[in-house]
């Protein structure tokens, strides 16, 4: 009996065979849980995904008290810094279980959508004119209330700027300048996930034994290591998240924070 469990149990962690030229193939591996992959994960890094949990779990404590204190005042300011700081957490946890079941490129990419996420909460959180676009030689700085731009879809409010914006008007926010240079590294770091290239391509083959390119998700012993440091980075950033957090509850709950509806286009100065 006992032998016979150590088999099934090999067969679990053998890496599934797909035939893609086989349309009802396809349709499996579309709805397949990759528990194999999962299985993998759990047995090699059960202990720091477990602590990642526990760190998440408590950016999630806060986050109630987010919601609560925007409630509570009711304006489109704090809706977005409560929307965006969920979006965070959210994004957070489902790119950790992309990366649990193997897809660490689609992991990556969702990362930056949470570092971004960060920046833009802090951004929106602002009650006085930030820094849009600073002066250069073909055109005059730009300051505006970022979340009434927000609010309109204005051009200078997408995702890829709000790093840099943040790190022109972190001293003006109170945010400590080693925090946006932390924020920097890791959207540095995760862009390599969101276009093709090498980090893409590495990570859909195995590195030891036969070059074998994987469809789908897959578990590379060869990237233990990897996994490891990406789980650690994590769970690093859950540990800080709390600071900022905090941060963003005063600023929801500010008693000068009065509803506004009608929105400032931004002013060149």
């Amino acid at each position: 009996m006992l032998d016979q469990n150590l088999a099934q149990g090999a067969m679990l962690m053998t890496p599934p065979t797909i035939d893609a030229t086989d349309p009802d193939a396809l349709m499996k591996e579309l709805f397949d849980d990759d528990g194999w992959v999962k299985d993998q994960f759990r047995e090699h890094l059960g202990d720091r995904i477990h602590e990642l949990c526990n760190v998440l779990a408590d950016c999630f404590v806060l986050m109630g008290k987010l919601n609560d204190a925007a409630k509570a005042v009711e304006t489109v300011r704090t809706a977005l810094v409560g929307a965006f700081v969920f979006g965070v957490l959210d994004d957070l946890l489902t790119s950790t279980k992309l990366l649990l079941t193997g897809k660490f490129p689609a992991s990556g990419n969702l990362m930056r959508q949470v570092i971004e996420g960060i920046a833009i909460s802090v951004l929106c959180a602002a009650e006085m004119p930030v820094i849009l676009k600073r002066k250069n030689k073909n055109s005059k700085a730009v300051t505006a209330i970022y979340w009434e731009c927000f609010n309109n879809s204005h051009d200078l409010t997408r995702g890829f700027l709000a790093i840099d914006q943040l790190e022109w008007n972190a001293e003006t926010l109170g945010v400590f300048s080693v925090a946006v240079v932390q924020l920097q590294e890791r959207k540095s770091y995760y862009n390599a996930f969101s276009h093709c290239g090498t980090a893409t391509i590495t990570n859909r083959i195995s590195l030891e034994g036969p070059a074998l390119f994987h469809l789908g998700g897959h578990f590379d012993d060869a990237k233990l290591a990897t996994y490891r440091a990406e789980l650690e980075s994590r769970i690093n950033l859950c540990r800080v998240l709390p600071q900022f957090i905090r941060h963003l509850l005063c600023s929801v709950s500010s008693p000068d924070a009065k509803p506004v509806v009608k929105a400032i286009p931004p002013e060149p100065v």
